[in-house]
């Protein structure tokens, strides 16, 4: 089938899922700034049940001071929160890891099929500047011509594994494609859903809602992270056998005796050869 994703399609979704991921990697932050809220909030509150208007004034200012000791339920609830990004952007990694590959898929595809029209041109010189068919006879045009069919052959024959190769890895690059896209469609809603959470532990009223969103946002994503992982295992075995298949295209290929460019030496050009039979014209 080859490449149905040109490079600019697959360099847009790559990029995409490296700015969904550098979100990730800052979430923390966030984290810590929305509990830093809610601390605020939870101290005005307090204060301002005991003291009325100023109590709640010194209440918010008295835990902009003191968010880093909150001790309990609500500093435990933001470390595990902060674990569990840590967590995804773990499981993350392989595809972190792997991003240049496709885009070097793709390229090398390309590449193939500049070389395939570079061989073409070379096969169709042969035929056209080599062919004297007309004004050459006897045994060593016999043996030019035989020499000059195998040089035929092998280019054609090279041409074939410049396409094989084109569309083993134009595949593979396909496959990677789907496989960042799906992420990125992923990691999106997640980070709609985990920003919405962390919106409501700011608020400090909506506190205890909002670290149940995250935490069960942090759950969904990290298992279908987990879950992408298990299924890379069939686009694995899809690269797998294309890289089988550019094996087999270049062992030992047609014309190719034991993977060698046929030669056409002195013997096959001499005016003697085979048999001491000069050049004759026609």
């Amino acid at each position: 089938m080859g490449a149905t994703k040109t490079l600019d399609q697959l360099n847009s979704v790559l990029n995409d899922f490296s700015k969904k991921v550098e979100e990730i990697r800052n979430s923390p932050a966030k984290v810590d700034e929305a509990f830093r809220e809610a601390a605020k909030w939870a101290a005005a509150a307090e204060g301002g049940s005991a003291f009325g208007v100023f109590g709640a004034a010194a209440g918010y200012v008295y835990g902009s001071i003191t968010e880093d000791d909150i001790t309990g339920k609500f500093q435990e609830n933001k470390e595990e929160i902060k674990r569990k990004i840590q967590t995804l952007l773990e499981k993350l990694q392989d595809a972190i890891d792997a991003l240049k590959a496709p885009v070097a898929f793709l390229q090398a595809s390309e590449e193939w099929i500049n070389l395939q029209t570079e061989i073409n041109e070379s096969r169709n010189w042969v035929l056209n500047k080599t062919d004297l068919r007309s004004h050459w006879s006897g045994q060593s045009a016999d043996a030019h011509f035989a020499a000059q069919q195998l040089q035929v052959t092998a280019t054609d024959e090279a041409s074939k594994i410049c396409d094989t190769l084109s569309d083993a890895l134009g595949t593979m690059a396909d496959t990677t494609w789907s496989f960042y896209s799906t992420h990125v469609k992923d990691i999106t809603g997640f980070l709609v859903d985990f920003t919405g959470a962390l919106t409501k532990i700011a608020t400090g009223v909506g506190a205890p809602w909002g670290v149940s969103d995250a935490i069960d946002a942090l759950g969904d994503i990290i298992k279908k992270v987990v879950d992408y992982a298990l299924d890379t295992g069939q686009a694995l075995i899809t690269q797998r056998t294309q890289v089988k298949k550019m094996g087999s295209a270049i062992d030992n290929p047609k014309s190719f005796h034991q993977n060698k460019w046929p030669q056409i030496d002195e013997k096959f050009v001499s005016i003697d050869s085979p048999s001491s039979e000069k050049w004759s014209a026609k």
